[in-house]
């Protein structure tokens, strides 16, 4: 049986067409350079000249910041107060953690245990001032307003006390400080001379109602109208740090009233602190404490501080 011409010419016109299309799919002209873009087949066909495969991609790789911790303040983060981290002392004049049992009652801040002459920096913007004060010998005292996370609507303050320094490094009236700012050095002046207590910083954190209360307070006794505002401090404290990162203590509580414990302070509110490391010599490596022996967290490793 033979085809027509017709049916013929037509089979091929319609072979074309499809090839045209197809040629149009792939973005191909069909009328450059002479013919570039189409080839004769065997049967004077025209073939599609398909494109060249575009060269390989080179991947690269992308790094991506780890995330930010839920509990991490959007305030501008608040300094870690000493450059290295060697833990809390423990040595045969008694322990350093909070409310640790001591011959008075209870230890109302942390002792971070550190060579004498160890830079002590200002953990947040504030003011601070320079005194003696008996049994905690040279002081500096400095006032901030906590992150909004931390103080609430409410705009709460906290007074943060550095007791026991060899030297200190703002007058004795109050002068406005930045985070990360000299403010001492570690040392071992008042009731921290004797030579069973090895060097520390005795650090302290109280909070109040407002800037004004924070700056009159005095690190002594009870102060009941500092109630309120330490009720809020601690219902925030949990909401923003301690529930999300399953931060917890082998205190009996984070909290004494309106002092609170400065380490768990400081993780929810500083930047990276210093890994913790061995301290040089036997003397300061017989009073060591690690973090993770008092406290622990799901969300970072203690020791380490969140990052």
């Amino acid at each position: 049986m033979h085809t027509s011409q017709p049916l013929m010419a037509l089979h091929q016109l319609t072979k074309l067409g499809l090839r045209i299309a197809a040629l149009g799919l792939l973005g191909v002209s069909c009328c450059t350079g002479g013919g570039e873009a189409m080839r004769a087949g065997g049967d004077g066909d025209l073939v599609p000249q398909l494109p060249a495969l575009p060269q390989a991609i080179e991947l690269k790789k992308v790094v991506h910041d780890p995330p930010t911790p839920p509990w991490a303040p959007k305030d501008p983060a608040w300094s870690y107060v000493l450059a290295v981290d060697h833990g809390i002392r423990s040595d045969d004049g008694g322990k350093g953690g909070f409310l640790a049992p001591r011959a008075h009652g209870k230890h109302n801040g942390v002792d971070l245990l550190a060579p004498v002459g160890t830079p002590l920096v200002a953990a947040c913007n504030g003011k601070a001032k320079s005194d003696k004060r008996g049994g905690y010998g040279n002081v500096v005292q400095l006032v901030c307003k906590l992150p909004d996370e931390l103080g609430g609507d409410e705009g709460l303050h906290v007074s943060i006390f550095h007791a026991h320094l060899s030297k200190t490094s703002v007058p004795d009236h109050w002068t406005s400080i930045k985070a990360g700012a000299r403010i001492g050095a570690v040392g071992k002046t008042g009731n921290a001379s004797g030579p069973k207590i090895k060097p520390h910083l005795h650090l302290e954190m109280i909070v109040r109602e407002s800037e004004k209360s924070a700056l009159e307070e005095r690190h002594s006794g009870s102060q009941p109208e500092a109630k309120e505002a330490a009720d809020r401090f601690f219902e925030l404290l949990d909401e923003h740090c301690l529930e999300p990162a399953k931060f917890k203590t082998q205190a009996p509580d984070v909290r004494r009233e309106r002092r609170a414990d400065p380490f768990v302070v400081l993780m929810c509110a500083a930047k990276p602190k210093p890994e913790l490391t061995t301290p040089e010599g036997q003397d300061l490596r017989s009073a060591q404490v690690k973090w993770s022996s008092l406290y622990s967290a799901k969300g970072f490793d203690v020791d380490r501080g969140p990052r």
